[in-house]
């Protein structure tokens, strides 16, 4: 039991450090502010316009590991509390 648990809070764990990813770092390697002699936003640059290729696959698969460890450890419990469809 306690590995279903552990396995099903690391499947969390992935799913949420590829949402943190995807909503906190994720726009600085596309987007570049400029700012001006006080220190005030003047504009940006996009270093890669549109969304990169290679990025969305890795994150794809990453959601795909989180979803399987949370799916296994949700297997695991539901089974060793002896409930069955």
């Amino acid at each position: 039991m306690k590995l279903a648990i552990t396995q099903m809070t690391l499947g969390l764990l992935i799913i949420g450090s590829l949402f943190a990813f995807a909503v906190w770092i994720e726009p600085g390697f596309y987007h570049v502010e400029i700012l001006n002699e006080a220190g005030i936003v003047t504009g940006g640059a996009f270093f890669n316009p549109g969304r990169n290729i290679p990025m969305r696959t890795w994150q794809a698969i990453y959601l795909v590991l989180g979803l399987s460890v949370l799916g296994c450890g949700i297997a695991q419990y539901l089974k060793a509390r002896g409930v069955r469809k």
